[in-house]
């Protein structure tokens, strides 16, 4: 994953227009979470993944002990 975000180039998506009638929220929202937010973006994706897995460990339990 630290490969892919390193080695990814970040200028290949378009600056988002001027007018924001042009497009729908939707696909802005898009655009920002790939153009200025992409680190926070990542490092959320992965706080989310170890939360998930510390749950699927909790829930779990200790089975042979």
């Amino acid at each position: 994953m630290v490969i892919g975000a390193f080695g990814t180039s970040w200028n290949t998506v378009s600056e988002l227009p001027q007018n924001p009638a042009d497009q729908s929220n939707i696909e802005g929202i898009g655009m920002l979470i790939f153009t200025h937010y992409v680190a926070p973006f990542e490092v959320l994706s992965i706080v989310l993944l170890a939360s998930l897995i510390g749950a699927i460990y909790l829930a779990k339990g200790e089975e042979n002990q």
